[in-house]
């Protein structure tokens, strides 16, 4: 992780004016995409930012793309998504951080919005928006948004750690955080090589209020390779438990959000189980059981059910598996087109 005395470099005398915001881009081998990243925050409404692009080693044309804009550029090699997000900010020198990833397309007013609030609330730790979500063709499909809220507002602290809880509905391009508050928690844990950002979310949130903008700030871009990616189940379990835990050992916190501890543990388990589900089906079956052993009341729920489908199919023969599973789709499609 990223200790404290790194983030922020000082302004020395006669170094260029300090910019209010800093755009971080991380990027690997995304050199088709770039370009576009770079353009969109070019193009803001609000002007006054730096553009810094981390290259975690990439081996295709990304430093001829980058060389062609008015960014300070770096290359290193490969350390993960982690350790190029803290790269990017401890080279930065705004006040406010955001971090683009590098096939994402940020709306003209983006930058205008986040600085906007959070000038006007000092006590917010970070801001954060709706996103559309495109295709890697460009066409959107959907908007991501809060899971709780219709509208802008300012959301207490434990409010916000309880959905993180259970969604992390938070799109990383749209993020703006104050930079004194990054300093306090540290930046990007290092050692996760996912959920790093839900991560650093719930440790900002746990600290700060935070401000929601309930209009699109961003064009995230969803690729099949993503829709299809496969986590590490050990991966995810040790990524889940660090945020329970920071919850949960929480002193200040923990009192408040006891009555939900039994099922965000089930419900990360649950999570964990869909990852291993297909790949391992008896690390799936597993934490199946230790989703149930901790909230047994998600029996008398719908999600119950979906554990108990989940479980029995995991003891099926492969081909059979799938034979329901396409079943289940075919009734599922001719009910939509009755409806």
């Amino acid at each position: 992780m990223l200790s404290r005395r790194h983030l922020r470099k000082p302004n020395k005398k006669g170094a260029q004016p300090v910019p209010k915001v800093s755009v971080v881009i991380p990027t690997y081998n995304c050199a088709h995409f770039l370009g576009e990243a770079i353009q969109s925050v070019l193009d803001q409404t609000f002007q006054d930012f730096e553009i810094i692009v981390i290259d975690d080693g990439s081996t295709d044309n990304t430093p001829e793309v980058a060389s062609a804009f008015p960014v300070r550029y770096l290359h290193q090699e490969n350390q993960g998504v982690s350790a190029t997000n803290n790269r990017g900010i401890e080279l930065s020198r705004g006040e406010y951080i955001l971090s683009l990833d590098s096939d994402d397309v940020l709306l003209k007013d983006a930058l205008e919005k986040g600085v906007e609030v959070l000038d006007r609330h000092p006590e917010v730790g970070f801001s954060y928006g709706q996103a559309y979500m495109m295709d890697e063709n460009g066409h959107i499909f959907r908007v991501r948004k809060s899971s709780f809220l219709e509208g802008s507002a300012i959301v207490d602290s434990k409010e916000q750690v309880r959905e993180l809880l259970f969604f992390n509905r938070i799109t990383t391009s749209t993020v703006m955080m104050r930079r004194h508050c990054l300093d306090e928690v540290g930046g990007f844990h290092e050692e996760l090589t996912n959920f790093e950002d839900h991560h650093l979310f719930i440790r900002l949130a746990k600290r700060y209020p935070v401000a929601y903008i309930a209009e699109p700030l961003v064009k995230y871009r969803v690729h099949p390779s993503q829709l299809h990616k496969s986590v590490n189940p050990k991966v995810a379990e040790r990524a889940f438990l660090l945020m329970l835990q920071e919850v949960f050992e929480d002193p200040d916190l923990a009192p408040h959000l006891q009555p939900w501890k039994s099922q965000a543990y089930s419900h990360s388990y649950r999570r964990i189980a869909r990852y291993a589900y297909g790949s391992d089906m008896r690390l799936a079956r597993h934490y199946f059981r230790k989703a149930l052993r901790v909230y047994p009341q998600i029996m008398l729920q719908r999600d119950g059910l979906f554990i108990a489908y989940k479980y029995a199919t995991s003891l099926l023969p492969k081909r059979l598996r799938l034979a329901l599973r396409d079943l289940k789709w075919r009734f599922l499609g001719s009910k939509r087109l009755r409806e």
